[in-house]
């Protein structure tokens, strides 16, 4: 069972990297970084965050969120403001500038990915949809 986990782990491995290295591969000129686009993402959802909490959703440090978050207000797609009940907070907000780069780059990937599947057969589609339950579990985890 060792050399079967060991196997099927290289593999996924392989593929899930060489998927994420074709999606960066697809970005168009002028398309926010793949971090760039979980910051929008989250504040999408969310609304308002602060810059600790972002960097708890993307699992990176403050400084790397912090990066990330200069550069999206140097865009104007993220701006900055206090919190109500505490004013020590900083809280950043996505911008309709913002929620346009970020509505565009979804568009864009889904739009490539979804021209791939329709490149496969109906088995293999099936077969992709019967394993994704499995690998959002495995990201999750």
């Amino acid at each position: 069972m060792g050399s079967d986990v060991d196997e099927v782990g290289g593999e996924l491995r392989q593929a899930v990297t060489r998927l994420y290295s074709r999606f960066r591969s697809e970005r168009i000129e002028g398309e926010v970084p793949d971090a760039a686009l979980f910051v929008l993402i989250v504040l999408g959802k969310e609304d308002r965050m602060s810059l600790t909490d972002l960097a708890e959703a993307a699992h990176v440090t403050l400084g790397s969120m912090g990066q990330t978050v200069r550069r999206l207000e140097q865009l104007e797609y993220v701006t900055k403001s206090r919190g109500v009940q505490d004013r020590r907070k900083v809280l950043f907000t996505l911008t309709a500038e913002g929620r346009s780069a970020m509505a565009a780059s979804q568009r864009h990937r889904r739009d490539w990915l979804n021209s791939r599947v329709a490149e496969l057969t109906a088995e293999e589609r099936a077969d992709i949809a019967r394993v994704t339950p499995l690998l959002l579990r495995i990201a999750d985890s």
